[in-house]
C-alpha cells in the first residue's frame, strides 16, 4: 500500500531529545501524528486507546484523535528522534492506520529519513517547510511498507497451522467454527480473525474450499453420483454441491466430469 501526499505543513517538524531519567512529552490533544525512534533507553506510547512499548532498535507510527503521550522510562538513559505534524483533511489516513503495525524495528531507510529531517533544522517556514513536509510523507510510505515487510514474512501461529490441519484431514465432518476452535483451544473470535489475518480466508470459507476442491477431485477420478458425491464431502444437499461447482468453475457438475473423460 502506497500513500498519497497528504497536507502535513501546519506544524511539521522534526527533532531528537535525551531523557537522562525518565520524563513525559505531552498530553498532546486533538489530530496528531507522530513517528518516534528510540535509539537507546525505552519508551512508552499512549495513543488514544492504544498502548505501545518501544525498546532501543524500534520505531512506532501513532495517529491520534484525542490524545497522545510518551513518556520515558525512568531510572535510565533514553535517547530518541521524531517527527510529527498536525494533518489536515486526512480522514483517510486514520482508516488506513487500523491496518499498520503500531511498531516495527526501525530500518536504515527510515532511520536515514528522520536523520535528514532532524538536520534540516526548524529554520524559516517558508524556506524549508516544504522540504519537511515531503520528508514526512517520504517517511509514511517507508514505514507502511516496512510494515508490510514484517506482515508478510510474521509466521504463521502454531494454532492456525493446527486448525488448518483439522479442517484438511475432517471436512467431509459436520464442523463448526465452535469445534475448530475448541480443537485448537482459542476463541471462535481469534481462530477467525487469526486466521483470515494470516491464510488471507476465513475458516469457513477455507472448509468449504476444500469440499469442492475435493468434490471436484471425485466428479473426475470416480464413478460415484453427483448426489454421492455431494454428501460424502459433507454437503447436505446435492443442489447445494451443484451450485457451488457452477459458480466455481463455471460449468454443471456432468460438464466438469465430462472435461476431463474429453481430456
Amino acid at each position: 500500500m502506497r500513500l498519497p501526499p497528504i497536507d502535513l505543513g501546519r506544524e511539521n517538524t522534526f527533532g531528537e531529545l535525551t531523557y537522562e531519567n525518565g520524563g513525559e512529552y505531552g498530553p498532546i490533544k486533538g489530530d496528531y501524528l507522530a513517528f518516534m525512534i528510540v535509539h537507546i533507553g525505552s519508551v512508552t506510547i499512549e495513543a488514544d486507546s492504544t498502548i505501545t512499548t518501544l525498546e532501543a532498535g524500534q520505531c512506532a507510527l501513532s495517529l491520534t484523535r484525542e490524545h497522545y503521550t510518551c513518556t520515558a522510562t525512568p531510572g535510565i538513559l533514553t535517547h530518541t528522534s521524531w517527527c510529527d505534524s498536525r494533518p489536515e483533511n486526512a480522514s483517510w489516513l486514520y482508516q488506513e492506520h487500523k491496518n499498520i503495525a503500531a511498531s516495527i524495528a526501525t530500518s536504515r531507510q527510515v532511520q536515514t529519513i528522520v536523520q535528514l529531517g532532524v538536520d534540516l533544522g526548524l529554520g524559516d517556514q517558508d524556506s524549508r517547510s516544504g522540504l519537511r513536509e515531503a520528508l514526512t510523507n517520504a517517511l509514511l510510505n517507508a514505514y507502511i511498507y516496512e510494515a508490510e515487510v514484517v506482515e508478510a514474512e510474521r509466521p504463521i501461529p502454531q494454532t492456525i497451522l493446527q486448525a488448518r490441519r483439522f479442517l484438511d484431514e475432517n471436512f467431509a465432518a459436520d464442523i463448526s467454527i465452535e469445534k475448530v476452535a475448541r480443537q485448537v483451544r482459542v476463541s471462535p473470535q481469534y481462530l477467525v480473525s487469526a486466521f483470515k489475518k494470516h491464510l488471507g480466508v476465513t475458516p469457513a470459507r477455507y472448509l468449504w474450499r476444500c469440499r469442492l476442491d475435493y468434490g471436484a477431485h471425485l466428479l473426475q477420478r470416480s464413478g460415484l453420483t453427483i448426489s454421492e458425491i455431494a454428501y460424502q464431502v459433507g454437503y447436505k444437499n446435492p443442489y447445494h454441491f451443484s451450485r457451488q461447482v457452477k459458480l466455481a468453475f463455471n460449468c454443471s457438475p456432468t460438464e466438469l466430469r465430462e472435461q476431463k473423460r474429453e481430456g
